[in-house]
């Protein structure tokens, strides 16, 4: 990315700053980061999920609060990446608008360094994008567990585990998108890898001892109704380079970053 040894502070001097790179180098190794990934690795749901006890309600609850939280996520990815008019009822039934910002639209990084990194989508408009297509993989997803779309859509939602989209929202109205990108980075990799470990504990066929069986009714982590948590568990290709463009793009320092990046890992538990 950019050279970003020094910039100018309030006074005309050159201060040194840090990369986009190193300052979400720097937040996956603060103290509250790794205690919410270490409480996420042994949140009491994946730990039910691995063992065969998960029950069907647990998971239609996981189901119908994804269900707002998509919406909500794709409206603030959707404000970030320009779009302020998005507000869709219904994902599915919604198409991808065309973006209106590029990467290095504020001359940070060359048009050699897009085409090396097929870097040819802003961050927010890639993840809203991700949104609308992982909105029918829901749909499937509850469907195997006995769950319409007005079932879905008829859920009272949690306010306790619609604390995270909300904040995404704060995020998204006060433009913050050095912000946004940072929490991208760090809070991604660990909603991916619990996603990861959810979708083999409910496709997984046999148990210890080697014997063949699936407490959930999937025929195996092939499934394909299993494909919305396999989404998710799959890195996003780019991630910390996308996002460390719009960090710096912004002007964006590790101490302006830290505490929303916290608040926000905190709201995923």
């Amino acid at each position: 990315i950019g050279d970003t040894t020094g910039r100018m502070n309030d006074k005309g001097q050159l201060k040194h700053t840090m990369s986009g790179m190193e300052i979400i180098s720097q937040l996956r190794k603060e103290e509250f980061n790794i205690t919410t990934e270490q409480r996420l690795q042994s949140h009491p749901y994946l730990k039910a999920a691995r063992d065969g006890t998960l029950t069907l309600s647990q998971r239609q609850a996981f189901a119908q609060e994804q269900y707002f939280v998509q919406r909500s996520d794709a409206i603030s990815f959707a404000f970030l990446a320009g779009h302020s008019g998005f507000i869709p009822t219904v994902l599915s039934e919604t198409s991808l608008p065309d973006p209106v910002r590029l990467p290095g639209s504020q001359g940070i990084i060359s048009k050699e360094t897009i085409t090396t990194r097929n870097l040819d989508v802003d961050l927010f408009q890639f993840l809203l994008g991700g949104e609308l297509y992982a909105s029918s993989l829901l749909l499937k997803y509850s469907r195997s567990l006995d769950l319409d779309e007005d079932a879905l859509a008829s859920y009272r939602p949690s306010a306790l585990a619609q604390g995270y989209p909300s904040y995404w929202s704060q995020l998204a109205l006060s433009k913050k998108r050095a912000a946004g990108a940072a929490a991208c980075a760090v809070n991604f990799p660990a909603w991916g890898e619990m996603c990861r470990q959810l979708y083999e504990a409910l496709g997984k066929k046999t148990d210890e001892s080697g014997e063949e069986v699936n407490n959930y009714g999937y025929s195996s982590e092939s499934d394909e109704d299993l494909a919305f948590i396999k989404f998710f568990a799959n890195p996003i290709e780019n991630l910390d380079f996308m996002a460390a463009t719009i960090i710096e793009e912004e002007g964006a320092s590790f101490e302006e970053l830290v505490e929303p990046v916290r608040l926000l890992q905190e709201y995923e538990v």
